[in-house]
Formats: structure tokens, sequence, C-alpha cells
């Protein structure tokens, strides 16, 4: 338990050719530059909703609906703000 790494993924069947066991530098990077260049992975807070954005396919609908919905759930706090203001 406390000698197990839990900053790699499990073994799980290749993807795209890759095998699973390969290191970090050999597995393909969805992450956008800036979010590679500041830092963020799919360990912090925000690298994760990143991580996870960046991951959806816009020829899928059920990908499409996931991102309005994530910009609906950004975005409300902010209309609420505006309309609580004027």
């Amino acid at each position: 338990m406390y000698g197990e790494r839990d900053d790699l993924d499990p073994a799980r069947p290749a993807l795209f050719g890759i095998p699973p066991d390969a290191v970090a530098d050999e597995r393909p990077d969805p992450r956008p530059e800036d979010a590679r260049r500041i830092g963020l992975s799919r360990h912090t807070e925000e690298g994760a909703v990143v991580f996870f954005a960046s991951s959806l396919n816009r020829a899928k609908p059920g990908h499409k609906m996931m991102a309005w919905l994530l910009l609906l759930t950004y975005s409300a706090p902010v209309l609420y703000i505006l309309l609580t203001l004027i």
C-alpha cells in the first residue's frame, strides 16, 4: 500500500498501439500547450478539469452535451452574480 505509486495509470489494454506500461513521455498528452507550460496535470483540481475537457471529442453527441453542461456549470455563478448586481 505505501510502496505503490498512485501517480501512474493502472495497467489496461493498449491504447492506439501504445503499451500500458509505457513511460509518461511515450504516452499521448491531450492537454493544451498552455496547460503543459504552466504545470497543470490531472493531479491538480484545475488540471483535472482541463484534462477532462481536452479529452472530449466534438464528433460524439454525448461529449458535445457534456461540453455544454461544463459551460453552463462554470458560467452559472457568474450569471447569477451579474443578475444580483443589476
